[in-house]
């Protein structure tokens, strides 16, 4: 029994989860210094120029990079399409996790081109197909069980939403409510929050102690704003119920078009950058580019005006929807989330005056859609809940979460039947156990 204690279900695995945790940390921070890196070089540098050379600057760049990102998936590793996500649960759900090195290399490659040159993706995806196999690789190279590279393909999923969102509680909750489907948790919930934990360390350590999206500490929730939590969730939840309903005709009508797989995904960032043109050209705000962090953190902090938020909402429904659809290399939750920001900060614009709102207000309405927008599209509501906490650390905003959350995802169920990625795989042909 000793012996067994060593080589099978003790330090073995231990160690393999602690080098899982560390290298999900890596290469997230790389990835996501990478993507940054590249918008700063060959978009946003252009921003100061004349909204002509600007426009030609992000067509050229957002096409190129979508194109080059096609091109290396369609020839090397066709899996690293989309999200990632739904790939992973399927792998998960069918007991095949053997994720090749090619795809890694161009999940790595492709997001880092498509993200970093202005497409409105989300980085959280790729961190969760990369981080779930390197995981398998790792498990490998520590001679585990079939079962035991299975946990640690959880271990490595949660280590990647964590290390992307400095999130290590809602990187868990991901792996139990979507990857696994609430099942075996008492098989790899040890071993997520380890590597989960150890992931958010190097993040903290390489780029900081502090929250992804910082805001001033203990802003309060007053019943202003709770009363008008259900209306901003039904808002920013019927956004993410348009969005998702856009992106699967498209997604659909791609699958059946003569377009060459390789040059889907330009095509669907040259739609994208339109719309964020546009937008640059109404607002002078950069967030229908790329993630978007930079608006939907001035939102947060009351430094936009609900005008300008309905406008970027618009255009990035459109951009991402377009972007996405298309299969371009990238997640949604970002823009889901930028969604759900914005919503609320249209809410409050236009209820301001008729209920006496403040600028604490604004806060929480925003964070409130966020909730709301992701658990419409994703339908984890747990997640959605420890996401933005855990973004933001305002605690204090939890009553209004779970509210939201709760309407995000009834909406999801009673309009749309399924989440996006459940959607997606059956629009693939691929069915899995309930």
């Amino acid at each position: 029994m000793a012996n067994e204690r060593w080589t099978g279900a003790g330090v073995r695995p231990l160690v393999a989860t602690a080098l899982i945790g560390l290298t999900a940390g890596l290469m997230a921070v790389a990835f996501a210094a990478s993507a940054e890196w590249l918008q700063r070089t060959f978009l946003f540098s252009g921003a100061s120029r004349s909204l002509g050379v600007f426009a030609i600057t992000a067509f050229g760049s957002m096409t190129g990079g979508a194109l080059i990102a096609g091109w290396l998936m369609q020839r090397f590793a066709p899996d690293a399409a989309g999200s990632g996500i739904p790939q992973v649960k399927i792998a998960y759900q069918r007991r095949e996790t053997d994720f090749s090195w090619r795809l890694i290399a161009v999940k790595f490659a492709g997001g880092v081109l498509s993200i970093g040159t202005g497409s409105s993706l989300g980085r959280e995806g790729p961190t969760v197909h990369m981080g779930a196999a390197l995981a398998n690789k790792i498990g490998r190279w520590f001679h585990e069980s079939p079962g035991g590279r299975l946990n640690a393909v959880c271990a490595g999923s949660a280590a990647g939403l964590a290390a992307a969102f400095n999130s290590p509680l809602a990187g868990v909750a991901l792996v139990l409510e979507e990857i696994a489907g609430g099942r075996d948790q008492a098989k790899f919930a040890g071993r997520s929050l380890f590597a989960a934990a150890l992931a958010v360390l190097i993040v903290y350590l390489m780029l900081g102690n502090h929250a992804a999206l910082p805001l001033r500490a203990n802003i309060p929730l007053e019943w202003r704003a709770l009363w008008l939590s259900p209306v901003v969730a039904l808002v920013a939840g019927l956004a993410g119920i348009a969005f998702q309903w856009s992106t699967l005709r498209l997604r659909g009508w791609m699958k059946r078009s003569p377009i060459p797989p390789a040059l889907r995904p330009a095509c669907g960032a040259a739609v994208g950058c339109a719309a964020a043109v546009a937008a640059f050209a109404l607002t002078g705000r950069l967030g229908v580019f790329g993630l978007g962090e930079g608006d939907l953190l001035a939102t947060l902090q009351n430094h936009l005006a609900w005008s300008v938020a309905g406008c970027l909402l618009a255009a990035k429904i459109l951009a991402t929807t377009f972007c996405y659809g298309a299969g371009g290399c990238g997640g949604i939750f970002a823009p889901l989330i930028f969604f759900g920001g914005m919503s609320g900060t249209l809410v409050f614009g236009l209820a301001q005056s008729a209920f006496g709102l403040d600028p604490d207000d604004q806060t929480m309405l925003s964070l409130i859609g966020m909730t709301a927008c992701l658990c419409s599209v994703v339908r984890a509501p747990i997640t959605s809940i420890l996401i933005v906490t855990e973004m933001t650390q305002q605690l204090q905003a939890l009553p209004a979460l779970m509210v939201a959350a709760v309407i995000g995802a009834f909406l999801n169920h009673y309009i749309l039947g399924e989440n996006l990625y459940d959607s997606a795989l059956r629009q693939d042909g691929i069915e899995f156990e309930e």
